[in-house]
């Protein structure tokens, strides 16, 4: 089950691929090396690249060895890459649902794209396709726009937006703090220069999805106003050469590994209004109810009450539903914890979860909950049985609330057994 790309992207990317690949930039070395050094890559070695475009990053890569896949959903963008990184492998899918079987790469690379990812869905992706001990790098290329004319170049290009995401929002920041499924992330900051000449600028600014996808007249106009700042800014002024510089980030983290058992962490807190899914959190408190910011479309005595007031799901179920062709990650099913290190098909009606080392929660099992019409849009073919007879391994769980208490991602979680 392949999910849609963001339309913006899609169509900003397939009318841009052309000047994407004239006028962005490469990477400097040093993050290059840095890179190379944090995902250990090598001889032996698997690295995908997610969001790969026409392959700026994945050319710098390939003299490192080891095997290269890239994953780039947009056609127009994916043959720039064929054609400049000849050896490299195409995998299917998107970033939220990869082409690939469970444990498959080393490492896992996303240059400039990750803010288009809807991040729960591609992080779990992510952890699913590693293999234990893998890591992830997100890299970005950001504009100094300390210098006054590539501040104006910024404000002439954000005239295109509609909303669209964008690298320098929090929002995908702050998405990496809403999950626990890699470790804690670790910074390093770069200097990069790009000398353009003046119609390389205006490509570089045609190269932005949403001034390619933007209608003739407003695209135009944003053009046009880069060519007079060029014009007519004392730093680009008369002068058939200037140098765009760019601060580089590269962060990078460990896959969170436990084997299953009865100590693991909460993977992610889930919570919303009502419906499914519900989307990750920075936390919550849990009382007799449940969550204190979460609610149900369909009330006790369906959801919700004293003895469904938390519902629970494996993230290891994740990745075994995922294996099977459905759509599945933290939260897709309503429940609001996802846990990862639990053995589940163990759990037993009355045992006890007790969530960060009696500082949190603690919940005792009720039952499990039914699969429901709710969530069978997820499922191929609306295959949604699996029932906690048939598949306990697979099936969510109610359960009440015995002790009050914060919840957030990474906190530890034990199961207590009488």
């Amino acid at each position: 089950m392949t999910d849609q790309i963001h339309a913006s992207a899609a169509q900003g990317f397939t009318a841009g691929a052309d000047a994407y690949e004239r006028a962005r930039p490469g990477y400097p070395p040093d993050a290059v090396a840095a890179l190379v050094a944090a995902l250990d890559l090598g001889p032996g070695r698997t690295l995908l690249e997610l969001g790969a475009g026409t392959g700026k990053l994945t050319r710098l890569l390939a003299p490192s060895g080891g095997r290269s896949l890239a994953l780039e959903p947009v056609e127009a963008m994916r043959a720039k890459l064929v054609e400049a990184v000849p050896g490299v492998e195409v995998v299917g899918g998107t970033a939220e649902s990869i082409d690939l079987p469970a444990g498959s790469v080393d490492a896992i690379v996303v240059a400039q794209a990750f803010h288009w990812f809807d991040a729960i869905r591609a992080l779990s992706e992510m952890h699913r396709v590693l293999r234990p001990g893998g890591r992830v790098a997100l890299v970005w290329n950001r504009r100094d726009e300390s210098v006054p004319w590539v501040r104006a170049m910024g404000e002439a290009i954000h005239r295109a937006a509609a909303g669209e995401p964008d690298t320098t929002d929090a929002a995908w920041r702050e998405s990496l703090g809403r999950c626990a499924l890699l470790g804690a992330w670790t910074s390093a900051w770069f200097r990069h220069a790009q000398v353009l000449t003046r119609a390389g600028v205006l490509d570089r600014v045609a190269s932005v999805s949403y001034v390619a996808a933007a209608a003739a007249p407003l695209r135009a106009s944003v053009l046009d106003e880069m060519a007079t700042i060029l014009a007519e800014d004392p730093g680009t002024a008369g002068r058939d050469e200037v140098e765009l510089s760019y601060d580089t980030e590269v962060l990078w983290a460990e896959r969170t590994t436990i084997e299953p058992g009865v100590d693991g962490v909460v993977a992610s807190v889930n919570a919303n209004g009502g419906g499914v899914p519900k989307p990750p959190v920075a936390g919550a408190s849990v009382g007799r109810l449940g969550l204190d910011i979460d609610a149900h479309h369909e009330p006790e005595p369906i959801h919700g009450g004293l003895d469904g007031a938390v519902c629970l799901y494996a993230q290891e179920a994740v990745e075994r539903v995922r294996a099977d062709g459905h759509a599945a990650f933290p939260g897709a099913y309503g429940e609001n914890l996802t846990l990862l290190g639990i053995e589940w098909a163990a759990l037993a009606e009355g045992d006890r979860l007790e969530i960060g080392d009696g500082a949190g929660p603690l919940l005792e099992l009720v039952n499990h909950a039914a699969p429901c019409q709710t969530i069978a849009h997820w499922f191929d073919e609306r295959r949604i049985a699996r029932s906690g007879k048939v598949n306990p391994q697979d099936a969510r769980w109610y359960a009440r609330v015995l002790r009050e208490g914060p919840v957030a991602p990474g906190m530890p979680v034990r199961v207590v057994r009488g």
